[in-house]
């Protein structure tokens, strides 16, 4: 298989993965829905035009380059923000509940 076909599979499931998680992130509440993330659309149409149209030119090269660097950012925001460990998986009373009851224990 062609190195130039390889590369254009994992963008475009780049895309569709980082389309399904913000998609998720949404629907769970660790982000809000709004007009904020409509940016993402320009985005990922930017990302998806540089993969299948300029797939073998040096400028989707770079646009490809560019989303999957932009795709490393995310675990990066999710360790920084909501949707990390306790917290996320229960509301803010029992995060400060269980955290004060493992302090205790210790």
């Amino acid at each position: 298989m062609k190195q130039s076909v390889t590369l254009r599979t994992a963008s475009v499931l780049s895309v569709l993965f980082f389309m399904i998680h913000l998609v998720d992130d949404i629907s769970r509440g660790f982000e809000k829905g709004g007009p904020s993330n409509l940016a993402a659309v320009p985005i990922f149409g930017v990302w998806l035009y540089g993969t299948l149209v300029l797939g073998e030119r040096r400028s989707g090269y770079i646009i490809m380059l560019l989303g999957g660097l932009f795709g490393l950012l995310v675990p990066i925001a999710h360790m920084r923000g909501k949707g990390l460990g306790v917290a996320a998986l229960a509301g803010p009373a029992e995060a400060s509940f269980s955290s004060s009851r493992s302090s205790r224990s210790a």
